[in-house]
């Protein structure tokens, strides 16, 4: 090979790679996008998701109404909700760091903050909340609007802001559609960074529970007296990297 053909090969390699470099989806865990409430305006929801579906492996989870949507979606693959069950639905959970809900309703919102999960949605939501997973909802169409502010009575804006802030106090992240994308990049790093913290008192509430085996991430800290306590009652506390196959 000439000297000329060299330097085109290598060229084509840098190039190749740059471009690679600039589509390649983030490692790690894929995020979950949960489409399970009706929208006035599919079209503006369908547009805030695709910055996420462009950047990361996604699963997505989709209502029956939902489903004329996929063929604007990449042809993305997706279970319905209605025809997934409880245990298939912890499988997925198990496998994404994030819950994202681009389009919301004040079902979710009010069922959400009193832990009421007699809905697949919210029951859903609830999990990811139970294993400390970020969930990011989108409140456009939720939140009163001025107008509403104006006319609506004061007693039910104060009741849907109740709900909004117990939300919001259990750390779910309640932002604009416009910013949906950037706070899920904020919860996800923060998620892959996450320290989980084991005391003693987990370590007794496994031992009552009858475990003997207590599964968490691999950069969890386990303090002394909890690793005392798990060597005396026989419990092993494993660390497991989720990014390399292990799941919680």
């Amino acid at each position: 090979m000439d000297v000329k053909s060299q330097v085109k090969m290598l060229v084509q390699q840098v190039v190749e790679a740059y471009l690679n470099e600039k589509s390649e989806v983030k490692k790690g865990q894929p995020i979950a996008i949960l489409l399970g409430y009706q929208s006035p305006n599919p079209a503006e929801i369908l547009e805030a998701v695709t910055p996420l579906l462009n950047s990361y492996e996604v699963t997505l989870i989709l209502s029956k109404d939902w489903l004329q949507a996929t063929t604007k979606l990449s042809r993305k693959s997706y279970v319905l909700l209605e025809e997934t069950s409880q245990q298939e639905l912890i499988a997925l959970m198990e496998k994404s760091a994030v819950l994202v809900v681009p389009s919301a309703s004040y079902q979710l919102v009010s069922k959400l903050a009193l832990t009421i999960d007699d809905e697949l949605a919210v029951w859903l939501a609830i999990q990811y909340q139970l294993v400390g997973k970020p969930i990011v909802i989108a409140n456009d169409y939720v939140e009163p609007n001025v107008y509403q502010q104006i006319y609506a009575p004061h007693t039910v804006q104060e009741r849907l802001q109740s709900y909004i802030r117990q939300i919001q106090a259990d750390d779910v992240k309640w932002v604009p559609l416009r910013k949906l994308a950037q706070t899920v990049e904020d919860q996800y790093t923060a998620f892959q960074e996450k320290q989980a913290l084991i005391l003693a008192r987990h370590v007794e509430k496994a031992d009552r529970d009858g475990l003997r085996e207590i599964v968490v991430p691999a950069r969890s800290k386990v303090t002394p007296s909890a690793k005392d306590l798990a060597k005396e009652l026989k419990i092993d506390i494993k660390q497991v990297d989720s990014s390399k196959g292990g799941t919680l």
